[in-house]
């Protein structure tokens, strides 16, 4: 009968751990959660609805003691809330947005100042609050500074090409390295994007520092440009009649 009862009590105690591993594993804590959220908007997941409760993000950044992960996630989360307010063309909503984001960002840079994509969205968030651009040079510097290369950047170099005219020397430098960089990391799609958009203006500049790169990676990025009808020098890249009909 003892040992009757004392396999009872295992099997519970078995029970009871395997139900505990299973909350643990498919539950994940609010950290956790949000930085998979986060992730995915960095990934440019399209997002149809709010993707997470605003007492959830409220409760990230005002804790007691402040938890990075899950504040820089937060931070990261309301960028992607305003850009749908924006799409949805509120212009409350997205002022209402705009101010949380702004907020937020600060929050997570108290928390994490070595971060440097919170340095870009506070940069980017201000001059889209109507900030000038001369005024916040020292956040972007602060972005580039402290996150070079990192997976992020194809987001920034857009937004920063847009305003190569405008930027001091050393910015402008820090511009033309990060499109080097997205090549030599093999980003050739992200590349592409760049180039069609706003850095075509400056696609002479760009391309030139890529003298250094993989030569697999220039005819890649040669390959794909042509691919899109852009024709451009990229060093060591020999130039061959535009044929479309080949891609």
């Amino acid at each position: 009968m003892a040992n009757a009862v004392g396999r009872s009590i295992l099997v519970l105690i078995a029970l009871f751990s395997a139900g505990w591993a299973v909350l643990f594993f498919f539950s994940p804590t609010q950290d956790v959660q949000l930085d998979n959220i986060a992730s995915a908007v960095l990934s440019g997941t399209v997002f149809r609805r709010n993707p997470i409760a605003e007492t959830a993000l409220a409760a990230a950044e005002n804790r007691a003691t402040c938890n990075s992960r899950e504040i820089r996630a937060a931070a990261i989360i309301r960028l992607r809330l305003y850009e749908l307010a924006v799409n949805s063309l509120d212009v409350r909503l997205a002022n209402e947005r705009l101010s949380s984001l702004r907020s937020s960002i600060r929050k997570a840079l108290s928390c994490v100042p070595t971060d440097g994509l919170l340095w870009f969205i506070e940069y980017w968030s201000a001059i889209n609050q109507g900030g000038q651009v001369s005024e916040h040079l020292d956040e972007l510097r602060m972005s580039y500074r402290l996150a070079p290369y990192e997976g992020w950047i194809a987001l920034r170099s857009p937004y920063v090409l847009a305003i190569y005219d405008v930027l001091p020397a050393d910015l402008q430098e820090s511009a033309r390295k990060e499109f080097v960089a997205m090549v030599r990391t093999g980003l050739i799609g992200d590349a592409v994007k760049v180039l069609k958009g706003a850095g075509w203006r400056h696609h002479d500049l760009l391309l030139a520092g890529l003298a250094t790169v993989r030569l697999d990676f220039r005819l890649q990025l040669d390959r794909a440009l042509r691919g899109e009808g852009l024709i451009a020098d990229i060093p060591g890249v020999e130039p061959r009649e535009f044929r479309p009909w080949r891609y």
